[in-house]
């Protein structure tokens, strides 16, 4: 893989990068390869010219080239501290995001801007992204859950959590993930988020359970213990079951250790199911 320096230092002109962007914007994440990644290249390129050219783009009156330069926009990063991945030209970005949040009439470019929104954490971006949530298309609906907790502020932040709440019964599994995922997020104990997450313990998909479950964990919530210890019981390996033993982990309870050890009976003793255990032998051991 390649790194940022890697990217930050493409020696093709901007001009290149936009014209294999443009083809790059509809592969899978399996055709996406570092050979032709000049959208990547574009967003390690915090230059004012880049910005200009990207925001050229977005007053295109071709789709994919508002899309293009939405994406660019979106993910501009300062290098100057990489590892805080802080992003640069915040104020000149959100002003063209939300003038094409309030003027563009095509669908898959108002949803790169709800998914842009996320990225530039900025807390203007959450009024739009609220009067999206009950967007008929699921991508819309699921970059709201995601990008709407990276908007919060002190002004915003009952509006923002109430959506997020009403956004755990949406329809589509990946729109209730990520919409637990945010409340997680948020750290915030309230009661409806505590019920909101107690709705979804015993969701059909077993990702939603499994993230309610943490949430609940996290809040130290007893209402989780038993729809945990089934859960631990029915859920396969994988992302799901590692929700499970995350919110085992965190919750350090003795009750969960029978379907612990059955867990490691099956499954051998591995490193995230070793520490759940740990964590609640140490309270049985400490009483």
């Amino acid at each position: 893989m390649p790194t940022w320096r890697n990217q930050s230092e493409d020696p093709r002109t901007t001009d290149e990068l936009i014209r294999v962007a443009l083809t790059e914007l509809d592969l899978s994440d399996e055709e996406y390869g570092s050979a032709t990644a000049a959208l990547v290249a574009l967003q390690f390129r915090p230059t004012r010219e880049v910005l200009e050219r990207a925001s050229g783009l977005c007053r295109s009156a071709t789709v994919d080239e508002r899309r293009l330069g939405v994406r660019v926009l979106a993910e501009l990063r300062d290098l100057e501290d990489v590892g805080a991945a802080l992003p640069a030209f915040v104020a000149e970005s959100m002003e063209v995001l939300l003038g094409l949040a309030g003027t563009e009439r095509d669908g898959k470019v108002l949803v790169e801007v709800a998914r842009a929104f996320g990225y530039r954490k900025d807390p203007r971006g959450a009024e739009p992204l609220l009067g999206w949530r009950d967007d008929p298309d699921d991508a819309m609906r699921f970059f709201v859950a995601c990008s709407l907790p990276r908007c919060r502020s002190a002004d915003n932040e009952e509006r923002v959590i109430g959506a997020l709440i009403e956004l755990t019964d949406d329809e589509d599994d990946q729109v209730r993930d990520y919409a637990l995922f945010g409340l997680r997020e948020l750290e915030v104990d309230r009661d409806d988020v505590r019920d909101a997450m107690l709705r979804r313990v015993r969701d059909p998909d077993s990702s939603v359970a499994g993230e309610a479950l943490h949430g609940l964990a996290m809040l130290r919530d007893e209402r989780g213990i038993e729809p945990l210890t089934e859960y631990l019981r029915d859920a396969p390996p994988g992302r799901a079951f590692s929700y499970g033993l995350y919110a085992a982990t965190a919750y350090a309870d003795p009750r969960l250790l029978p379907s612990l050890r059955v867990l490691e009976e099956r499954h051998g003793k591995r490193p995230a199911l070793r520490e759940a255990i740990q964590a609640c032998a140490d309270v049985t051991d400490a009483t």
